[in-house]
């Protein structure tokens, strides 16, 4: 079988992890896999791809160029798929949805996959409402959690499935008694929260004068939350490092998470810290973070936003070691349900299910083509 994925870029995120792991998995079965990229970093690809894999940056073919960025990228999405003519292809994120629906057309059964909340996104509304139309194109819709799946349009949900993205427990993961080493993951940006949890830190020392917390990441506003950082006088409680050295790598000198999203799709970095055994905490958002702490049992559920809540619950937790350890043994049915070789064999199912329908509707057009010709 042959496939293209198509995602935004190659940097370091949620959906790049999971489409390199799906790849990579592709790859092993003795799939033709193809992964396509807008933008990749200078010094490559943060998730490593096996040899066998094909990238393609787009942004690197579309020159100077007289037309708008999304039309170029949608005419070497076009492109691409015309040449490689796969058996499927898997979209990622609303943007790159609507691009390759139009790009595939009726030739090529696209299984597209909104891996944020469309909802709650800053993106030009022309895209989500882009989107709601070309939806029903699809061959399949892959949502990450059930309450993404309710908000789609009514005739969308019937094509629709949810699959929760794949993780593993992390080797090395080793909380200190003290507890007081806070981190938190994501992009520097709006939608993570980091503002909120600053502020919340500026609560907490009043209490936890040895609290030390970790923002790893990049992103535009990193200017903002140092300037609110100094401006609380947290220099030495709040340190912004940039991105981990190699993926997973925060969590070995984490031992509580802290997620202050405002939305979410599916939060890796959450995911990832309740499967590997550390405490949690994080705003009750959409979507997410409900599927995944179980309150009081592997973490703590904060009203979503409520940042005197937050530091509340950062205390607790903090305060209590015994509470810390018990959370650490409470992810045994999560450690199953997001077990890579559970989720993958749900993409699996999907792929196979869609590239089979695809290869009957096409045998039905050149049937019906090849008697046209000789009528």
């Amino acid at each position: 079988m042959k496939l293209l994925f198509v995602q935004a870029g190659l940097g370091a995120g949620g959906t790049e992890k999971i489409v390199a792991m799906l790849a990579a998995h592709r790859a092993e079965l003795g799939d033709e896999v193809h992964v396509a990229a807008m933008t990749c970093p200078g010094a490559g690809s943060y998730f490593a791809y096996p040899d066998s894999v094909v990238l393609h940056v787009l942004d690197r073919t579309d020159g100077k160029g007289l037309l708008p960025l999304p039309l170029r990228r949608l005419a070497n999405i076009r492109k691409l798929v015309r040449s490689l003519s796969p058996d499927a292809c898997l979209s990622f994120l609303t943007k790159i949805n609507v691009l390759t629906l139009l790009a595939a057309g009726s030739s090529v059964p696209v299984i597209a996959s909104e891996r944020n909340n469309p909802l709650a996104q800053s993106a030009h509304p022309l895209w989500r409402r882009a989107q709601n139309v070309l939806m029903p194109k699809a061959a399949a819709m892959v949502m990450q959690t059930d309450r993404a799946r309710q908000d789609l349009p009514a005739r969308v949900q019937a094509c629709a499935q949810v699959i929760p993205n794949p993780c593993a427990p992390v080797e090395g993961v080793a909380p200190s008694p003290d507890g007081n080493r806070l981190v938190a993951v994501g992009r520097l940006d709006q939608q993570k929260g980091f503002d909120l949890l600053i502020d919340a830190m500026s609560l907490v020392r009043e209490k936890q004068p040895d609290a030390r917390l970790t923002i790893y990441g990049e992103g535009a506003a990193r200017a903002c939350l140092e300037a609110q950082r100094d401006r609380l006088g947290l220099q030495d409680v709040v340190a912004l490092p940039g991105k981990s050295a190699r993926p997973g790598e925060w969590i070995r000198n984490a031992d509580i998470l802290v997620l202050s999203s405002r939305f979410e799709g599916f939060p890796n970095v959450l995911a990832e810290a309740v499967v590997s055994g550390l405490p949690v905490i994080g705003f009750d958002c959409p979507y997410g973070p409900r599927e995944l702490i179980l309150d009081g049992k592997n973490g703590l559920l904060v009203r979503d936003g409520d940042v005197k809540a937050l530091a509340e619950a950062i205390d607790r937790l903090m305060s209590n070691p015994a509470l810390r350890a018990a959370m650490a043994d409470g992810n045994g049915h999560l450690r199953q349900k997001l077990a890579p070789e559970t989720i993958l064999a749900l993409w699996d199912r999907t792929i196979s299910d869609v590239a089979r329908k695809g290869a009957i509707k096409r045998g039905k057009h050149l049937v019906e083509g090849y008697s046209h010709a000789n009528a």
